[in-house]
């Protein structure tokens, strides 16, 4: 019997290893990110597999166990692009490492919801400097805290609760985001961009360059002088020229060759008000002439295109309330995704909140807050329910439905002391956590709400989502930490519950979905079939495959 079972283990696995080949070869598929040579700090979010260079071998830092539990949201495959031979095939080394970690850990190449990410360092010269650069596969997943660490920043966060009036800033999990996209990583300092008009990006001689070229007059079409043109422009919040209109009466060939030119223009870098892009609008007056030399458009006496910016539209219309009076460190904390998921919740609902307070969600919490205490006057909400996933209970030790850790309140003083406290009698929730059993006790204690709000936490899965279809209320998701993709346990409840999911401050209602239709979300898309929700393969960019590297 004991032998059966083996070999059924081992015909198992060999499965899965063959099916994970595929995968293995989408991930290599992607472009590789350029860098002279990452620098790697001590992370307690940080778990290297290393290589040794031009080798095809991993080795463990960790226990494969120990890999197992952590919670996984990205892994970096970084090699040098250093090589002696013309002959060298850097894809087939990075095959071999690949194989070899799936060989030991093939969940972590199977999961759908962790990231990859190939960087190819390019600043290697010898052999021997190759031998001090890093290779091989740098896991980042949720910290990995002490028991002093994770109480501290509880007391972090008590501190902003009994003032929450400053950025509530949080270390940063991925220590290579910032190196590898120095221009475009979020900083842990608010992005603070000074009002502005909507501007050509290259400035005001490179747009008069660029309509000289592409006003198309001829003699016929300008029978008299020259004349100028009076435009009005409207440009979208994606410095989008978005309409052109003529504000003279001119022949219509004259028309239609200046809105040409203007239409023809790149993008604009957009109004911004309060650090948002907004929509703006502008009157452009340009000259239209002919010249048996100058065809189109052209100066004399330095005369130059007028360009008036009208009023910057106040504010967006859907964040007038939420940046009026602002400061930027507000204004960052108002960009935070349960600011923003706050900010779009229905009013006319009675709404129970249910909130994931497991791990790393002080931040989150702030938000909640930050948000409450900015509309005290008219929150909708009849309860606060936070859950740490069963107080500290080891994974063995949880039982579906039965696993604890949820309390309940239905005083708004309370829920600070109540939050805080949740988290400590948690330890991590490094695991899927009891989400279903929350939404249940919430509906046991308060019998009075229309709809549940869940908070969820998107790095971690719904252990108990078995108990679905004992939820007997509308769940709407606000799902917190999304670096990828949604956990399609989340739509689920959504979806099987008459629910709206809030993604990026917008309402996205699923009741309509239909089986064997595409639910898109942010850059995904998920596959519906009635039952469930799967996570289609997103298309990498162009393959720029190298033959170079160790």
């Amino acid at each position: 019997m004991k032998i059966l079972i083996s070999l059924f283990f081992i015909l198992s696995l060999q499965l899965l290893t063959a099916q994970n080949t595929g995968l293995i070869e989408q991930i290599l598929s992607q472009n590789r990110t350029e860098i002279d040579q990452i620098h790697l700090s001590p992370s307690n979010s940080v778990t290297l597999v290393s290589s040794i260079f031009a080798k095809n071998d991993v080795a463990f830092k960790r226990s494969i166990e120990e890999l197992k539990e952590l919670t996984i949201v990205k892994v970096y495959y970084v090699y040098t692009t250093y090589r002696k031979s013309p002959n060298f095939n850097q894809l087939s080394l990075d095959r071999k490492r690949f194989e070899l970690l799936n060989s030991s850990f093939p969940e972590i190449i199977e999961d759908p919801y962790i990231e990859w990410e190939l960087v190819e360092q390019t600043g290697c010269q010898s052999p021997e400097m190759g031998r001090t650069f890093f290779h091989g596969f740098v896991v980042i997943h949720r910290s990995i805290r002490s028991e002093a660490e994770r109480l501290e920043e509880i007391a972090q966060l008590e501190s902003y609760l009994k003032n929450p009036t400053d950025v509530f800033l949080k270390k940063k999990l991925d220590i290579l985001e910032d190196q590898l996209n120095p221009t475009t990583s979020t900083s842990t300092k608010p992005i603070i961009i000074a009002d502005q008009q909507a501007r050509f990006i290259e400035g005001p001689d490179a747009m008069l360059d660029f309509l000289r070229k592409e006003l198309r007059t001829d003699e016929i079409a300008l029978k008299r002088d020259d004349q100028w043109v009076k435009t009005h422009i409207k440009i979208n919040k994606l410095g989008i020229i978005s309409a052109v209109e003529i504000l003279d009466k001119r022949p219509e060939r004259i028309k239609a060759t200046v809105i040409h030119a203007i239409t023809a223009m790149p993008n604009w870098e957009p109004a911004y008000r309060d650090s948002i892009p907004v929509d703006s609008e502008l009157d452009l007056e340009v000259r239209v002439s002919y010249s048996p030399n100058v065809n189109g458009m052209y100066l004399i006496n330095g005369e130059r295109p007028t360009l008036v910016g009208k009023t910057l539209e106040e504010k967006p219309s859907d964040l007038i309330e939420l940046y009026d009076g602002s400061t930027p460190e507000e204004i960052f904390m108002k960009q935070a995704p349960v600011y923003k998921g706050l900010e779009v919740l229905d009013r006319h609902e009675r709404t129970a909140m249910v909130m994931d307070v497991t791990g790393s969600m002080t931040e989150h919490v702030a938000a909640m807050k930050r948000w409450i205490q900015a509309n005290n006057d008219s929150l909708n909400f009849t309860s606060f329910t936070f859950f740490n996933d069963g107080d500290g209970k080891p994974t063995k030790k949880k039982k579906i439905g039965n696993t604890g850790g949820v309390y309940t309140t239905f005083n708004l003083v309370s829920i600070d002391n109540l939050v805080t406290e949740t988290m400590r009698r948690g330890s991590g929730g490094e695991r899927p956590e009891s989400d279903i059993e929350a939404l249940l006790h919430t509906l046991n204690k308060d019998t009075i709400c229309d709809a549940i709000l869940l908070i969820g936490d998107n790095y971690s899965g719904v252990r108990d989502i078995e108990l679905l279809p004992n939820v007997t209320k509308k769940v709407n998701i606000l799902m917190c930490s999304i670096k990828g993709s949604l956990r399609t346990d989340y739509l689920l409840i959504a979806k099987n519950t008459g629910g709206y999911l809030i993604y990026n401050g917008e309402r996205i209602d699923l009741k309509n979905l239909r089986s064997g239709e595409i639910l898109s979300v942010g850059n995904f898309q998920y596959d519906y079939n009635g039952r469930g929700f799967k996570v289609r393969k997103t298309s990498q960019s162009s393959t720029r495959m190298n033959s170079k590297g160790n």
